[in-house]
């Protein structure tokens, strides 16, 4: 039995110490397919928009080159700035989201590709439609200015141009004044003598640098619902080979901590989807069926594009998997009836801090019996310390008679020695889906609670939050009956520091969360002593 308890501590240890690893575990490698052929590697983005001569039979009017080629565009969502000449949009500016905490804060941009010369969303091709990545399109009935959309309003943005004599492409962008959704279409017409055959790609570029790589408890990079479940793939990896998908491509796209760039193909628009590393650029790009247009005939792919923020109920009601951007870990199942209940107690207390408090009251109130036995099971084993002690002294040369004795001890009294523990175990599933919710709910960022804690999803400035969480946990180590040796006990006292310094740079929500259980479960020993 001594050794059982041994390893109840060292499981213990374990559980909170690598415990995030066991559940949370990082993102398997992503499955490596034979290298797609020669002509689709060279769809990477290129290096900025070519010219290309226009057939002026088919009435398209390059714009002229240089200033008045950005069209701005502003919504309820998001301002744009969109490159006319290559179609595709150089920078995306959040306007609901600060970027920082200051009032006047400007916007979170997502994507910013105006030093590299080209923008997100970009047409390739291969084959006969290889120049799907090269034309320069005249921007059919531009705006006069900045083009400004209010909530209901909604503009199609319809450029044209050409991907080879007598092929005329159109790429339209479907603007909504309340959306972060742009329905994309791209529609080949073949006006040449000869039939044309290739695959289409459309390509969302994400500028990286080392610097915007996540730390093991969030991730940072591309990723891309296929087959099924998600699969993120890290950058490092992909500069040493691109990853191809083939089977049911639902979405590819880039994730930061709260926000998500990502396409979808719509109506069997793509067949695979390839993630590469092109110099500084990360991207994602939706590759069609091969297919092959007759002289006269026309084609149409369609796609949406999500640009926003990683709000769960938001992206469930997009549909396509997106929500699956959210990463709840392993317990999501429990996580996302938690946030539900945390938002809909912000509906009422308007401080996602206070939510949080009453959360946690409401947990501790839930496992309030298991607590309960759990103290009331270690106490009886604390009874017993003496009897326990003396068998030890007696057969500590015969270790398997020892702890025969032990059990004899165990059943003579009614006790269980793993009591003190099964129910405190129950409930830590709990625990890892809350620290998920509180880790990764765009809720909570830039979220206020008292005082000095201006952002629960940020570290606590001061540290006074982690510092008091483990003077809690002390206390409340103290109070817990103990049936330990004296090496398992020196243990356990040093999970306090342990736990103060782990939290020190944790989301003070999470902080905040885990103290109030501490006072709460110094409530209820202090009352348990009480009866006792």
């Amino acid at each position: 039995m001594e050794n059982k308890n041994t390893l109840i501590a060292i499981v213990l240890m374990l559980l909170v110490w690598i415990g995030f690893s066991i559940f949370f575990p990082p993102q398997a490698p992503p499955p490596r397919v034979e290298e797609p052929p020669a002509a689709l590697q060279e769809q990477a983005p290129v290096a900025g928009p070519v010219t290309a001569e226009v057939a002026p039979s088919l009435e398209i009017v390059p714009p002229a080159l240089g200033a008045g080629s950005i069209l701005e565009v502003q919504t309820q969502t998001f301002r744009l700035e969109i490159d006319e000449r290559s179609a595709s949009i150089r920078r995306i500016e959040l306007l609901q989201y600060g970027d920082t905490l200051a009032a006047e804060s400007a916007g979170f941009v997502l994507v910013d590709t105006r030093d590299l010369g080209l923008g997100t969303l970009q047409l390739g091709g291969t084959d006969g439609l290889s120049g799907a990545g090269q034309p320069v399109y005249a921007f059919v009935d531009p705006p006069a200015g900045t083009l400004t959309l209010g909530p209901g309003e909604s503009r199609d943005l319809v450029f044209r141009g050409e991907i080879a004599p007598g092929v005329l492409v159109e790429k339209i962008l479907s603007l909504q004044g309340d959306s972060y959704q742009i329905p994309v279409a791209v529609r080949l017409i073949n006006r040449s003598a000869g039939p044309l055959s290739g695959n289409l790609s459309l390509t969302l570029v994400q500028p990286w640098d080392k610097a915007m790589a996540g730390t093991m408890y969030e991730f940072v990079g591309p990723s891309t619902f296929s087959g099924g479940k998600k699969r993120s793939d890290k950058v490092d990896d992909l500069a040493k080979q691109p990853a191809l998908y083939t089977e049911s491509i639902v979405w590819t796209g880039f994730e930061k901590k709260y926000f998500l760039n990502a396409i979808v193909p719509l109506e069997d628009s793509a067949e695979r989807a390839r993630v590469d590393m092109v110099g500084s650029l990360v991207s994602n790009s939706l590759i069609s069926p091969y297919r092959t247009l007759q002289s006269g005939e026309q084609a149409e792919w369609r796609f949406f594009a999500f640009f926003g923020p990683k709000d769960f109920d938001l992206l469930s009601g997009l549909g396509y998997h997106l929500s699956e951007a959210v990463d709840f870990g392993f317990f999501g199942f429990l996580a996302r009836p938690l946030l539900h209940v945390l938002k809909f107690f912000y509906g009422f207390l308007h401080n996602y801090g206070l939510a949080i408090i009453l959360l946690t009251v409401i947990i501790k109130i839930l496992f309030w019996p298991l607590t309960q036995k759990s103290f009331t099971s270690m106490k009886e084993m604390q009874k017993l310390q003496p009897q326990m002690q003396k068998l030890r002294e007696k057969y500590k040369n015969d270790k398997q008679r020892m702890n025969m004795e032990l059990m004899n001890l165990y059943k003579e009294h009614r006790v269980n020695p793993l009591g003190g523990c099964l129910p405190m175990l129950v409930q830590i599933p709990v625990f890892f889906a809350l620290y998920k919710v509180l880790l990764v709910s765009i809720e909570l960022r830039h979220a206020p609670f008292f005082l000095w804690i201006t952002d629960l999803s940020a570290k606590d400035p001061y540290y006074i939050t982690p510092v008091i969480m483990g003077a809690s946990m002390f206390i409340q180590q103290k109070m817990t009956p103990s049936n330990l040796d004296p090496v398992q006990a020196k243990i356990f006292l040093a999970m306090p520091l342990i736990f103060t310094v782990m939290f020190l740079n944790f989301p003070s929500g999470l902080v905040l969360y885990w103290l109030v259980n501490n006072i709460l479960t110094i409530g209820q020993q202090a009352l348990i002593h009480r009866k006792a």
